[in-house]
């Protein structure tokens, strides 16, 4: 009987620091839409004061900490510096609104954003050279031109962040070789329209954010001569 109570109460001690644990983790309180939009404007703030394209907060995320930690609401804020390549990683409590630690890193690209995205193919359409090569193909591809306005809308847009190790063939000339390094989104384009919206065009495009620098060139065997700079 008396291992039968040691038991019971073994147990019983166990259970209570466990159910604790568990209480805490379920009390957590939970990031909302606000926090997320707090923690980017932190980061847009502070980078959008000396120019628009110096630097961009390119993703925002839940810290670890958040996941066992009652009542806090930390934030990592990955804000990229095109000048210097460097990509930064601030630590923000949105209840607080404070900055807990913030450290620079080379080599580290996130996926493009919708802003990257936005400004890079207001690029491509300025580049002569590059619509040049699109608007013909499309021409002689489909038997009709791109729009004066907005050429771009009419096609489906596929963009992708190239590192260091990224798989893709690109072409190596003064402004993508060091892709990776530098902050660079490789384009390619599908028609929406049915049956060709699975079928690439061969005219793709590199754009260096790091440089402003526009590559247009054709598949695997095309490189362009020159690159346009912006």
């Amino acid at each position: 009987m008396y291992a039968l109570n040691q038991v019971k109460t073994l147990l019983l001690s166990t259970a209570i620091p466990l159910s604790l644990g568990l209480a805490s983790f379920a009390q957590a309180e939970p990031l909302t839409a606000a926090d997320y939009t707090k923690a980017k404007s932190l980061g847009e703030n502070n980078s959008r004061n000396l120019h628009p394209v110096t630097s961009r907060v390119i993703k925002v995320s839940k810290h670890r900490s958040n996941v066992m930690t009652h009542n806090k609401k930390w934030m990592d804020v990955y804000r990229y510096h095109y000048p210097t390549d460097t990509t930064e990683h601030i630590i923000y409590d949105v209840v607080n609104d404070t900055v807990i630690d913030s450290n620079q890193y080379k080599n580290i690209q996130f996926s493009a954003t919708r802003d990257e995205i936005a400004y890079a193919k207001q690029l491509l359409t300025n580049n002569a050279a590059f619509m040049d090569k699109l608007s013909a193909e499309y021409y002689d591809r489909y038997h009709h031109s791109l729009p004066i306005q907005a050429p771009l809308s009419v096609l489906n847009i596929k963009a992708i962040v190239l590192t260091s190790d990224n798989p893709h063939s690109i072409p190596l000339v003064a402004n993508t070789k060091n892709c990776g390094l530098n902050r660079c989104i490789y384009f390619f384009f599908t028609s929406l329209d049915a049956p060709y919206e699975y079928v690439a065009l061969e005219t793709k495009a590199i754009v260096n954010l790091s440089k402003h620098t526009i590559t247009p060139f054709r598949h695997k065997s095309e490189v362009s001569d020159h690159t346009d700079h912006h």
